[in-house]
């Protein structure tokens, strides 16, 4: 059984949180396993729609991965085949003053139309059309269970919301008296379940976030406030395109 949660924000969008956001973990999907989005309280058909086209998306980014890993070498020799034929035509049948320089850029080009033009065809392939499409027809069967101490995630992103972008800045580089809010979930198993799926999301998808995340967690480990870092994350935030809420959802997911 896969797990997907689906997060709901007061002012923002929700978070849709899948085992399928890494493409590069493609050749470990099961076709025939079944997916469950868990849900604080009951969905609506918007949600369901924008669930389901996370997962065709990131079926169709992870089946690309897949295919362009499988037929890596076979795409390679063909590539190198080519650059050598067109090198060693253009040598012989070719006089120019500058010799292996025209000759050499021809066969790069050359190679490198090879190597897309393989890689195209390969995405549309019969293998990889199977693949895709047994892997979101079980998408599309997936069911959606209530869990209602999901509102606890839910509560703990509009909670820090509500906190000044300084306030909060400074409580995660514990610049300030308070420290962040707690989180209050009984099942860790599912804790850390939410925070490999949401970290590997802002790994892949927000490095900028990722990067302030590793940051922020080695000033907490260490326990030396940074107020150089609680400025820069301010800065950050005041655009409104940082999500410093998120940020403080991570570092508390972690602990």
């Amino acid at each position: 059984m896969k797990g997907c949660f689906l997060l709901r924000r007061a002012h923002k969008a929700p978070l849709y949180l899948t085992p399928f956001v890494d493409p590069a973990q493609a050749a470990a999907w099961d076709e025939d396993e079944d997916i469950r989005w868990y849900v604080s309280t009951g969905v609506l058909a918007q949600e369901k729609d924008e669930a389901l086209l996370t997962l065709y998306r990131q079926i169709d980014r992870g089946v690309d991965r897949w295919i362009q890993d499988a037929r890596y070498i076979p795409r390679l020799l063909i590539s190198a085949g080519v650059f050598l034929l067109t090198y060693f035509f253009f040598s012989l049948a070719v006089r120019d003053p500058i010799p292996m320089i025209d000759e050499l850029l021809i066969s790069v080009a050359a190679s490198l139309v090879t190597a897309t033009m393989l890689a195209r065809r390969d995405k549309k392939s019969e293998m990889a059309m199977k693949r895709r499409l047994a892997l979101k027809q079980q998408a599309s069967q997936c069911d959606f269970t209530v869990q209602e101490e999901l509102t606890a995630y839910e509560d703990y992103l509009d909670a820090c919301d509500a906190i000044e972008t300084i306030d909060l800045a400074e409580r995660l580089t514990l610049t300030s008296d308070d420290d962040l809010p707690a989180l209050l979930h009984a099942d860790e198993q599912e804790q850390e379940h939410v925070h490999s799926l949401l970290l590997q999301q802002v790994k892949l998808y927000d490095k900028n976030l990722y990067r302030r995340y590793v940051s922020v967690m080695e000033v907490r480990h260490a326990g030396v406030p940074n107020e150089a870092l609680a400025a820069h994350l301010v800065k950050l935030a005041l655009p409104g395109t940082f999500d410093l809420p998120l940020l403080a959802f991570l570092v508390a997911l972690e602990k």
